[in-house]
Formats: C-alpha cells, structure tokens, sequence
C-alpha cells in the first residue's frame, strides 16, 4: 500500500477501522432516531402548540438524521480510497493532503488550498462540499500521525 509523509501500512489500517467504527456509530444512531420517530407518530397531539413543538423537534431529527448519512458517505469514500491506494492524496491537485488535514477530518478529499479555492468559488459548491466532522473519541490519530 502507498504511503505518504507518514501514513505508514500501521497508520492506514488504524485510520481503516477508525472509519469504519465511525460509519457503523452512525449508522446505529440513525437507526435509533427513526426507530424513536416511528414509536413518536403514534402518539402525536391534538393541541395547536404541541404539535408546532413536535413539528420543529422532527424537522431537528431529519436534519440530525440527514448529517449523519452525509458523514456515513464521506466515511465510504474515505474507505474506497483506501482501498484504491490513494488515501491522503487531493482530489483536484493530487498532492498529499497532509497529516495534519487528515488528523483533524480522516475523510478529507482535498488539501488545505484546494479546499480554500473550493469554498471560495460558488460554482461546483455540491462536487467541493465541505466534510462533515467527525468526533474523535480514539486517540490513535494523535498517536500515529505525530
């Protein structure tokens, strides 16, 4: 497996199953907040501002509901590059993204530059979304990567 600046074959696969443990986390959670808002549709209010309160606390579930599956995608990307061998290299330029990029957003598709012209240009915004982050609760990053 190709390594760069410091992603050496121990590193890859502790960023593998870091991955992979965040998807199926999210994937659990995703699973407990629809079961929790199907077991909620049951018992919905009659009352004008009850609903309006569950109203808003549904809207907040499906934009909870709706990060968390952008993250499990970005994780499945950051997964299939690995698996093609080329993790850690930018989407646009091609360059390492760098270890520090990649410590603090493990999914991350493009270098601190790229990302800068990105956010900076509308058009292309959807192709150049910025990641969704992700809690780091293993200290395996801080460990391996410095």
């Amino acid at each position: 497996m190709k390594t760069h600046d410091g992603l050496n074959r121990r590193t890859v696969k502790d960023i593998e199953r870091f991955l992979k443990e965040e998807a199926a986390r999210a994937r659990e959670t995703i699973r407990g907040v629809m079961a929790e808002r199907s077991k909620n549709e049951v018992g919905r209010s009659s009352d004008l501002m009850a609903r309006a309160t569950e109203s808003l606390q549904d809207e907040m579930q499906v934009a909870f509901v709706d990060r968390l599956n952008r993250q499990v995608s970005q994780i499945e990307e950051a997964l299939e590059r690995l698996a093609r061998q080329d993790y850690g290299l930018c989407r646009d330029c091609g360059e390492f993204i760098g270890v520090a990029r990649l410590r603090a957003l493990p999914f991350a598709r493009l270098c601190r530059p790229c990302q800068a012209r990105a956010e900076e240009s509308p058009k292309d915004v959807a192709d150049h979304a910025t990641p969704v982050a992700v809690a780091v609760e293993d200290d395996w990053i801080r460990k391996e990567l410095e």
